[in-house]
Order: structure tokens, then C-alpha cells, then sequence
């Protein structure tokens, strides 16, 4: 049998085979075992066969042949005879027409058309297979589809000289499209349309191609679950607004039809619309967009006086901006022509102020003032006086609220253009500044007045209305050089007599309101500021307040909020030390010398103090900080002995982190070498608050000063030698039983950081043997101590990814813990800290950080935990679920969702765990549970009853935390929309009769969650309720 007869036998049968067929006919022609003339000869007898299939696949054998071909396999003049070959077909027989799309496609491939042979491709596709839709299959239109789209893409120009002035080609190519529905094809009929859209005079078709994809509008295309082509709903409703947006002359029919579907009552029709709107105001010329701006208005403004959602207001607000910027590219006097009729009506909804409508009125304005500076003077003209009457002529509190917020949108829009006032030459010098000749500074003083009087005389009760008032203030400050510096003084005497005067408690916002203020105050008049509000707020810090007097706090947070200022920062710190110094010699409460240095801490964490070189000035440490350290910890005599406590050295220890992690190495070194008595004294002890209180000798708060002082050096400190010394104090520190709570955890994070970022991950185990012989043998534990330690210092091996052999043998022995009886309940509860974040092991701290130690870890975990826990007796057991908890609460979820059918079983058996000490178990069992019910529900689904069980006991009051039993009810609530109803149903009535406990729940989260979670179990198929009952 020839090669076309088997590709014929084939074709309806195996259409893998049948291809294969046809590349070795391609490989003889490439090897020239047969000529291309015998081979189109050997199909002409099936080509003209009365049978339609046949003619269809001896075509599309030449198709398959073709595509097979390389690129060199015909000469030019065989693929000219090939291209008029396949023509002719396509005009003598439509069948095998997708067959010949795809030889034509296959043989461009081979070597580009000249203009003349596009011209002619493209009319007789056009006109010989007009309509698309003739062709039943999706197949056969997708590859016309494709041919059509390569024409247009690679050869537009040829193309659009065949439509040029050919008004029925164009009104042919216009229908040809009609009646397509898959969505496939559609994408690429969208593409193909544009072109013509964009570039060819349409003529009598104009409104007919607009009708061609109009009539889409809007796409309702869901794609099937598990869709193989990947095309979304977005996908075609892109393609679909560009086509719609592309052409000036839609707009008298686009704009009608898309503001007649503005009125459909389904949101996402008006979502359509509003982006299309949107498109087509960007993309349509200005002038025409002027013919339709008033119309354009009167829709629009509906979606936003009568907001029903949110984005749907804000799109309707985005598109009046749009149109508000194009017309003054249009003519003149179209821009005053569409901004009138504005005005004019949110004028007239200020008067019914305060209503839904006047703020909304308010958006409008600000929407479209901020789109020019222009436009905003325009609309500050139209609307301002008007506004200053209403206010003025009403008593109304409420009313005048009211007003000033509209009035604060006007000042956020000419704040927003006052970034455009400045022209700039070519050279960037600046020729023109509009910020003392814009509309708003006619209302200047009227408005601080008016402002200034709301924040002060306004009764206190009315917190909304001065707080607007004030954010008013915040934004005429904001703007350039609209205020005077009388003025300025005049809005910071206001606010540091709200700061200081006006009690804390339901005036907070208003405190919060006036430091922000302040804080734009600075921004624009920094020496005003200075001169003005801090002496008054630094003045309400006393050198030595009475015990229990605490009158001192509002004025101490406000000024270590200013220093987010750069212009406040640093006198702020230097008044704060001079008061700090003042508050140690006059003996001062220790709760005051605390609220300096928390205030320091704020100060170096989220302002923004000098920097020299990128890094934080280096005299803060050597001249402020340092000092406080000595002091602290007894390097040098102490003004206050309350200073030498646990949490003030800590406090100072986080600033100098804070100060010295990105200095230079050079300082660095520097500094080390100004602080090494400081790690010579790490055993020496201070009496200290919190040693008394737990009954210990002392604090040896070295540890805690060293331990910063190490967090911020770079791992180069100790480039030529590990500091084993360091490394065995802490060890020894580590195992002593009669440290505080603080020290001890210090000593471990210290040795974890030690281990981490300076000692080598391959002499590890060297190092600690000469440091401490036989510690990484855990056969030889005799104390908790040591397990303790044990974790730390595998936990500073495996965060940073390095030396995995070891990190690996290192867990495999602390997972054995957990059969111990003496030493696996402290190892269960290590690993909780092993997996969990340390404020300085981090990057910024020059540590040593795997993107990949947390899932290495938890893969090594929970595949030992899972397996031994099967054989465990109860005790090990409860050890391991701890232990597996304590993993998982620090672990995101992507983490462990490939493991989720292997530990849920773990989840729901620690939701047992009966001792109240265990409730952070059990609440981080229940939240690994609510994200596995969010994101995979069927994993549990299996174990419906015993889950509901379990929840129904862990939110039992008694039992249980308040956490725990919160956590219950989220779970319990999420049930019935993520379990299918009969695995569910069967227990509705149970769980509705168990959840009247928790609305009786003394703590108010839990009855929340109670009321939230009966709910929705109530709501679970009343009509089975009805059947039960």
C-alpha cells in the first residue's frame, strides 16, 4: 500500500499512527526517494473522490507532510506551485479547508509570502469559506482562525492595502466572524478583529464590526473544572474591552449600549461595563470624548451617590477622573462644559450635609479635582464658597462635620496636584511654581480658623468632628507653602494642648491625630516645630515623678512618635538623654527610667535617627548607649540602682543592635575592642529585681549585654579564631541551676547564636568536644539543663542549612529524647523552640539563614514522629504529639500540606491531651486543623465524627483555655460549608444542642465564636431540621 493509502486507513482510527505515516513520507521527500510532483499526484485520485472524508484527510496528509518538512526541504518555486495548489481547493471544495489552513500555515514556515501572494490567500479565505461558522467543528475554525492571525500579524501591511477602499472585502471580513462561541477561538477572532479596528477605514461597517463583538458583552464564560487550555473568563473579557476601547468611531454606538447595561441589576454586568468605560475614555480621541462627557456624568454619578459596592464607586470615580484629564486636549471651553453641571450638583447635595449623598459628593470632588491643578482650582472656585456659607450659617455640630470632611477631600486633591505645580525647563530648572497662586490660598485663613476653633471649643464629645477637623489641619500643613509660620504656631499650640491637657482614654484618637499633626508640621516647618512643640511636651517630663504618678506617659510617647521626623529625631534624643540623665541622679521610680529607655528603643526602631555612610551615627552607641551599658551592668558606678535590672539592660541591648549591626567592619572592630570587659565579666553577678523575685543569688546581666553586642557584629569579628572561650562561659551558664528565667534563656539563645554565626558548620563537632567533651552524647543527659542546651546548639547548625550530616544525626538523637522518661518531656517542648523565629537570628543580624531548614527539619520530624508514635507507650506518645504541635505552630502551611494525610491523625489525637498546662498544644493542633478545613477539608472529612467530637470536648469551659476552646469553635464552624451535608447532617443536632454551653462561655471571644459557630449549624438544611422535627 502507498503512503497515502495507509495515512487514509489510519486517519480514522489512530491519528497518532496516521501522522507518524506522514513524517516518513516527509523524510523519503526530504532524501529525495520521491518527488514531490509523484506525491501530489499520488493524492489527486482521493482529492477529487466524491467521498467527502476522503478528500478531507488526503489533504490533510499533504497538511501533516507539509508540517513535517525542515525549514530548506522546498525551493521557493515548489512552494509557490503548492500555495496555488492548496488555494485552488479551498476555492473549488470547502472540505479539508482546516487541512489546508494548516498546509499553507506549514509551507509560510518554510520561507515568507510576497504581498501579492498574501493578498491573494487572505481573499480567497474571505471570500471562499464566508461564514466561519459552516464549519461544525472547533478544530477546523481554530486552525482558519490561525492562518487569519498570522496574516494579520506578520504581514498587516499587505493585508491592509487588500482592504483599503474595498468596502465589501470589509463588509465580508466583518461577517465572517459571526455566530463563534468557543471560547478558544473567540480569543483568537478578538485578536484578529483589532487589527482592522485600529487601522482601516471601515466605512458602512463601522457599526457592524462594533455589533461583531458587542454582542459578547458582557463574557459569562466559566471554564470547566480541570480546563486543559488555561483560558479564563479575564482572559476574554481583556481581548473583549480592547476591541470595544480601539476605535474613536464606536463611540456613538459603545457608549449607549454600555450605559444601558450600567442598569443591570447583576454587579459584575456593571463591572464589565465600568472597565470597558474606562478603556474607551482612555483610548477614544478627546474630542470625542467631549461630545459625551455630560451624558458620561449623569450615569456615572449614579453608581457613586448610590453606592451599592465599593469598587464599583471607586471605578465610576476613576472614570470621571479620566475624562475630567482628557478634555482639555479637546477644545476649549469643553473641560468648563463637563465640570459646570459637577459642581453644580454636589453643591447642592452639601446643603443636605451630613448624608450619604454629601459624602459622596465629597469623592466626586476629590476625584476629579486631583486630576489636574487646573481642575482643582477649578472646583476650589465652585465649591469652596459655597461650603464656607453652609458651615457658617449652621449651628448644626453634625452638619458641620459634615462639611469638613468634604472639605478634607478637597485638600487631600490639592495635595495630591501640588506635586505638579513646579514647570521645569530641559535643564531641570524650574520656571514656574503655582504654590503661592493656586485658588485654595483665597480660603487659607478661613479654613485654620474655622479648623482651629472645631479642634479647640468644640465640645469633647464630638471626637469624630474634631478628629476631621484636625486631619484638616494635618493636610493644610501637608501642602507646600500654604501655611504661614503664625499659623503653624498657631495649629502646634492647639495640638500640645490637646497632648497635654485632655485625659487619655476616649480621646486617644484625638491625641493620635494631633502627634500626626505635629509630625506634617516638622515636615514643612521643622524650626517652627521645634521651637514650638517640643519644649512644651518636653517640659511634661519631670526629672524625678512621684511613685505612682504617671501623668508624664502622654508627653514621653508623643515625642518618641516625633522622632519619625528626621528634622525632630535628633533633638528629641538629645532632650530625652538630658532627662534620662536628670531622672538617674535624682534617684528617680524605676517605672520612669524604664519609659525613657522604652522610648529610646521606639526612637532608634521606628524613627529615623541620623545616618552616616547607611548606617545608624555610631555616637549614639559610643556616647549614649555604651555608657547606659556600664552602668547597667556594673562596669561603672551606677546614679540609680534600679537601672542594673534584667529588662533595662535588655531594653539597652536591643538598641545597641539597633545602632551597630550595619556599621563598617572597621567600626566594628573598634567597638569590640572598647567592650571586651564586658564578656570578661559574664559571670558576675548583680542583685537585681528579678533575682529577688525568684529567690536568686543575682543577675548575671553580662550575659544579656554580650548576647546583643553579638547579634549585631558581622561573623568577620572572629574570621581568625572561633571564640571557644565565649562559647564554654555560656555553656557553663547554660547548665547552672541557679540562674533567673532570663539569664538562662539568654545563655541559650547566646550559644545558638554563637554556634551559628561564629563557628565553621565543619569543625562543629570538634569545637564543642574541646569545649565541652561528650555534650553531643545524648546517652550520657543528666540534667534538663542539658537538653536545653543540647537544642540550642542544634538549633544553630540547622537554621543555617550548612552541614546537613551532622544537623541530620544531631536531630535523630534529639527525637530519641522523646522515649525517655526522664529527660522527653522538656525534649518535647525544645522542639517547639527549635522551629520557632528568634528576633537575632536573622539576616540584618549577619546570621546564617537557609531558605530551606524548616521543611528539611519538619521532613525529618514528622516521618520519625509518625512512625514511632504508633508503638509508643502513653507517656512517649504524649511526648511526641507535644512535640509534633510544637513543630507545626511555627511552620507556614505549605510546608506541611504534602504530609497532611500522614499527621492529621496526630492533630485530632492531641486534641485529647487532657492537662491544662497543655492548652498551646492543643490551640496550635487547632490552628494547623482550621487551615487544613480552609484549604483541604476532604484530608478530615474521613474522620468527620471523631473531629466533631473532639472539638465539641476541647471547647467544653472547664477543661479547656480560652484559646483552646475559641480555636474549637472556629473549626466546629467551618464544618458545614466544607464537609459535603450527609457527612454532616448526621450530626446537626447533636452539635446544635452542645453549642448552647459555649453562649454561656464567661470569656466573650468564646461566646462569639459560640454564637458564629451555631449559626451556621443552624443554617445546615433547615428543610432537614423541619423533617427531624
Amino acid at each position: 500500500m502507498s503512503d497515502i493509502q495507509l495515512y487514509l486507513v489510519e486517519a480514522t482510527k489512530n491519528k497518532d499512527e496516521a501522522r507518524r505515516i506522514a513524517q516518513e513520507t516527509a523524510a523519503k521527500l526530504e532524501r529525495k526517494q520521491i518527488q514531490l510532483l509523484a506525491l501530489v499526484e499520488s493524492i489527486g485520485e482521493y482529492i477529487n473522490s466524491e467521498d467527502a472524508t476522503l478528500r478531507s484527510h488526503s489533504l490533510a496528509f499533504l497538511a501533516d507532510v507539509l508540517d513535517a518538512l525542515p525549514l530548506r526541504a522546498l525551493s521557493l518555486q515548489h512552494r509557490m506551485l503548492l500555495t496555488e495548489f492548496v488555494l485552488s481547493r479551498i476555492q473549488d471544495d470547502s472540505e479539508g479547508t482546516a487541512s489546508c489552513a494548516k498546509a499553507l500555515m506549514a509551507l509560510e514556515k518554510m520561507g515568507k509570502w510576497d504581498a501579492e501572494t498574501v493578498k491573494k490567500i487572505v481573499s480567497t479565505m474571505i471570500e471562499s469559506t464566508n461564514p466561519l461558522k459552516q464549519f461544525k467543528l472547533q478544530a477546523d475554525r481554530y486552525a482558519i482562525l490561525q492562518l487569519l492571525d498570522l496574516l494579520l500579524a506578520k504581514y498587516r501591511k499587505a493585508v491592509n492595502e487588500r482592504a483599503e477602499d474595498d468596502f465589501d472585502f470589509i463588509a465580508n471580513f466583518v461577517s465572517y466572524f459571526e455566530g463563534e462561541k468557543d471560547p478558544r477561538n473567540l480569543m483568537i477572532v478578538f485578536s484578529v478583529v483589532l487589527v482592522p479596528m485600529t487601522e482601516w477605514n471601515l466605512g458602512p461597517s463601522t457599526q457592524d464590526m462594533f455589533d461583531l463583538v458587542f454582542n459578547y458583552f458582557p463574557i459569562t464564560f466559566k471554564p470547566p473544572p480541570g480546563d486543559p487550555f488555561g483560558i479564563t473568563a479575564q482572559d476574554l473579557k481583556d481581548r473583549l474591552r480592547a476591541c470595544i476601547s480601539s476605535n474613536s468611531d464606536f463611540a456613538p454606538y459603545s457608549f449607549p449600549a454600555l450605559l444601558d447595561k450600567l442598569d443591570s441589576s447583576s454587579m459584575n454586568t456593571k463591572r464589565d461595563v465600568l472597565q470597558a468605560l474606562i478603556a474607551c475614555i482612555g483610548n477614544y480621541e478627546p474630542r470625542t470624548i467631549s461630545l459625551y462627557s455630560v451624558t458620561l456624568w449623569d450615569a456615572l454619578k449614579f453608581e457613586i451617590l448610590n453606592e451599592q459596592e465599593q469598587d464599583l464607586a471607586d471605578s465610576s470615580l476613576e472614570a470621571l477622573a479620566l475624562i475630567a484629564r482628557q478634555l482639555p486636549l479637546a477644545s476649549e471651553g469643553a473641560l468648563t462644559a463637563y465640570l459646570k453641571p459637577i459642581v453644580k450638583e454636589c453643591n447642592e447635595h452639601l446643603e443636605d450635609a451630613p448624608t450619604k449623598q454629601s459624602e459622596a459628593a465629597g469623592k466626586i470632588l476629590n476625584g476629579v479635582a486631583k486630576s489636574t491643578p487646573d481642575i482643582a482650582d477649578f472646583i476650589i472656585k465652585g465649591v469652596v464658597p459655597a461650603l464656607l456659607i453652609l458651615f457658617q450659617s449652621s449651628e448644626s455640630i453634625a452638619k458641620r462635620r459634615g462639611l469638613v470632611e468634604v472639605l478634607n477631600k478637597l485638600l487631600e486633591a490639592v495635595e495630591t496636584v501640588s506635586a505638579q505645580w513646579q514647570t521645569r525647563d530641559g535643564d531641570g530648572i524650574i520656571t514656574k511654581d503655582r504654590a503661592t497662586a493656586h485658588a485654595l490660598q483665597a480660603f487659607t485663613q478661613e479654613f485654620v480658623n474655622i479648623l482651629l476653633q472645631a479642634v479647640m471649643s468644640a465640645p469633647k464629645s464630638e471626637v469624630s468632628f474634631r478628629l476631621f477637623s484636625l486631619q484638616g489641619l494635618e493636610l493644610m500643613l501637608k501642602i507646600r507653602q500654604l501655611l504661614s509660620t503664625s499659623d503653624t504656631e498657631r495649629i502646634l499650640d492647639a495640638c500640645t494642648d490637646i497632648i497635654i491637657g485632655e485625659a487619655s482614654g476616649s480621646n486617644d484618637e484625638i491625641k493620635a491625630g494631633a502627634v500626626n499633626t505635629i509630625i506634617a508640621a516638622a515636615r514643612q516647618h521643622p524650626k517652627t516645630a521645634t521651637e514650638k512643640a517640643l519644649p512644651a511636651l518636653v517640659a511634661q517630663l519631670p526629672d524625678n515623678p512621684e511613685p505612682g504618678i504617671f501623668t508624664y506617659e502622654a508627653a514621653l510617647e508623643v515625642l518618641a512618635k516625633l522622632s519619625v521626623e528626621p528634622t525632630l529625631a535628633d533633638t528629641v534624643i538629645v532632650r530625652l538623654k538630658n532627662k534620662l540623665n536628670a531622672a538617674k541622679r535624682q534617684n528617680a521610680p524605676r517605672t520612669y527610667i524604664l519609659g525613657l529607655l522604652t522610648a529610646f528603643l521606639f526612637i532608634f526602631t521606628n524613627g529615623s535617627p541620623s545616618r552616616e555612610d547607611g548606617a545608624l551615627r555610631l555616637t549614639y552607641f559610643t556616647e549614649t548607649i555604651q555608657p547606659l551599658m556600664e552602668e547597667a551592668i556594673g562596669l561603672a558606678k551606677a546614679e540609680n540602682p534600679l537601672l542594673s535590672s534584667e529588662v533595662c539592660v535588655d531594653i539597652i541591648g536591643r538598641i545597641i543592635t539597633i545602632v551597630l549591626r550595619d556599621q563598617t567592619q572597621h567600626s566594628q572592630n573598634q567597638v569590640f575592642t572598647t567592650v571586651e570587659k564586658i564578656f570578661d565579666t559574664l559571670q558576675a553577678q548583680e542583685s537585681t529585681p528579678e533575682a529577688a523575685a525568684q529567690h536568686k543569688r543575682g543577675s548575671k546581666l553580662g550575659v544579656i549585654a554580650s548576647l546583643y553586642l553579638h547579634a549585631s557584629f558581622k561573623p568577620a569579628l572572629y574570621q581568625d579564631e572561633v571564640p571557644e572561650e565565649l562559647l564554654k562561659t555560656l555553656i557553663d551558664i547554660s547548665l547552672e541551676e541557679d540562674n533567673t528565667s532570663l539569664i538562662h534563656t539568654s545563655a541559650l539563645r547566646h550559644v545558638t547564636l554563637v554556634v551559628n554565626k561564629f563557628v565553621p558548620p565543619t569543625s562543629l563537632e570538634t569545637v564543642i568536644n574541646r569545649v565541652k567533651s561528650g555534650l553531643l552524647d545524648l546517652s550520657s543527659v543528666t540534667s534538663s539543663n542539658e537538653v536545653s542546651l543540647l537544642f540550642a546548639v542544634a538549633k544553630g547548625l540547622i537554621i543555617s542549612g550548612k552541614n546537613s550530616k551532622l544537623a541530620s544525626q544531631i536531630s535523630s538523637q534529639l527525637l530519641g529524647l522523646l522515649e525517655s522518661k526522664q529527660f522527653g518531656a522538656i525534649a518535647a517542648e525544645c522542639f517547639g523552640r527549635l522551629m520557632a523565629a528568634d528576633d537575632l537570628l536573622i539576616k540584618d543580624n549577619h546570621c546564617n539563614i537557609s531558605g530551606l531548614y524548616k521543611q528539611r527539619t519538619y521532613n525529618q520530624c514528622y516521618s520519625a514522629i509518625t512512625a514511632s508514635v504508633k508503638t509508643a507507650d502513653q507517656d512517649s506518645k504524649q511526648n511526641y504529639l507535644i512535640a509534633m504541635s510544637g513543630i507545626l505552630r511555627n511552620l507556614p502551611y505549605e510546608i506541611i500540606r504534602p504530609s497532611l494525610s500522614t499527621i492529621s491523625p496526630l492533630l485530632l489525637q492531641s486534641l485529647d491531651l487532657k492537662d491544662l498546662s497543655h492548652h498551646k498544644v492543643k490551640a496550635s493542633a487547632l490552628v494547623t486543623t482550621e487551615a487544613v478545613l480552609v484549604h483541604d477539608p476532604e484530608i478530615l472529612s474521613e474522620h468527620a465524627a471523631s473531629l466533631i467530637t473532639r472539638l465539641l470536648n476541647s471547647s467544653d469551659a472547664p477543661a479547656n483555655h480560652e484559646e483552646v476552646r475559641a480555636g474549637a469553635l472556629r473549626c466546629l464552624k467551618l464544618l458545614p460549608a466544607q464537609f459535603k451535608q450527609e457527612t454532616v447532617i448526621p450530626h446537626r443536632r447533636h452539635v446544635i444542642r452542645k453549642l448552647l454551653l459555649p453562649l454561656d462561655d464567661k470569656k466573650r471571644s468564646v461566646r462569639s465564636e459560640g454564637v458564629r459557630c451555631r449559626s451556621a449549624w443552624l443554617a445546615l438544611d433547615q428543610e432537614d431540621d423541619e423533617d427531624d422535627g
